[in-house]
């Protein structure tokens, strides 16, 4: 029988070219507010610097189609009579920016439109989100079960948790959200009023993640299977027990200090992010990482130990 599905050798290594320069790119510095409706156990892991499942080279296309189809879009929001977008910050060029917490909290928007001609004289937070056709029929058959102004909320609370951010930190009162088909084939809009409780909500989670470095929030499922847990990447450390990365976010002795920076309290230096990455040999799990009990804490020593059922363990840095 003849062979129908061939893999490209070229195409392959272009595959892995790709998913190696990702995987060179680090992750974040910070808490990014587009991830706050996410799980708040998988944000807290993420700005951790826990090491995650790489993505593969096909996450990673529909990513950049993605880019490319917001970009499509506010430039054809721009040839809309008496619209006006601003997706840069006139002051140096770049993504408008907003942050709190003391800089470990921050968002990047798609940008501001004014003149929206069902609302001219209202300023709304712009964002554009290009997803599958099945995604985009779901919007669209909740805009009209749920009316307009409701939609969000109940399509993605990952969108909508940043769109209430936005509105807090820009002072708006509305927002407005453009949901592209890949490539830009289809969109489709909704408008979402403030609802300062719920951006309030999301700062004080953020908050918590960030300085609570006794405690990690909840699982959003104890279930392994549920399907946000089996997307995860990373749900080998959350519910199958692997030891998270070892580095300075992950130790006991850094703490997050103002304009975005950590300090090592063992040695009394600020840590630039290549030196978080990579940590020391003296690095120790925060408790909240560890499953099992503190038996003891010895800090001359510099050991932790757990008691786990009957047995008992001494984190050493090995």
């Amino acid at each position: 029988m003849v062979e129908l599905s061939i893999k490209d050798p070229t195409l392959a290594a272009a595959d892995r070219a790709i998913e190696k320069r990702e995987a060179s790119r680090g992750s974040r510095q910070y808490l990014g507010m587009s991830s706050s409706g996410d799980c708040p156990r998988k944000q807290s892991y993420r700005h951790s610097l826990i090491e995650a499942a790489p993505f593969e080279a096909q996450t990673l296309y529909n990513f950049a189609d993605g880019h490319r189809t917001e970009d499509l879009s506010i430039e054809r929001l721009r040839m809309a009579p008496d619209v006006t977008v601003i997706d840069r910050d006139p002051d140096n060029g770049k993504q408008i920016e907003v942050e709190d917490h003391e800089g470990h909290f921050l968002g990047h928007l798609d940008g501001e439109i004014f003149g929206l001609h069902q609302a001219p004289k209202t300023p709304h937070v712009l964002e554009v989100k290009c997803v599958s056709d099945k995604r985009f029929a779901e919007f669209e058959k909740l805009k009209a079960k749920e009316g307009e102004k409701n939609t969000l909320r109940a399509w993605n609370e990952t969108y909508y948790a940043q769109h209430q951010l936005y509105m807090l930190y820009r002072g708006r009162t509305r927002g407005y959200l453009v949901v592209a088909s890949a490539g830009g084939r289809r969109w489709t809009s909704v408008r979402t009023d403030f609802n300062r409780e719920a951006a309030e909500f999301y700062v004080e989670r953020a908050r918590q993640i960030i300085f609570e470095r006794d405690r990690v929030p909840d699982r959003i499922s104890e279930n392994p299977n549920f399907y946000m847990c089996r997307w995860c990447e990373f749900s080998d450390v959350c519910h199958e027990g692997k030891p998270p990365t070892r580095n300075c976010r992950t130790c006991v002795w850094s703490k997050p200090i103002e304009h975005g920076a950590w300090h090592c309290q063992r040695h009394d230096y600020d840590l630039d992010f290549s030196k978080q990455n990579v940590g020391c040999a003296d690095q120790r799990y925060r408790p909240a990482l560890v499953s099992g009990e503190v038996v003891s804490i010895d800090d001359a020593a510099n050991t932790i130990s757990y008691r786990r059922g009957d047995e008992e363990w001494t984190d050493n840095g090995e």
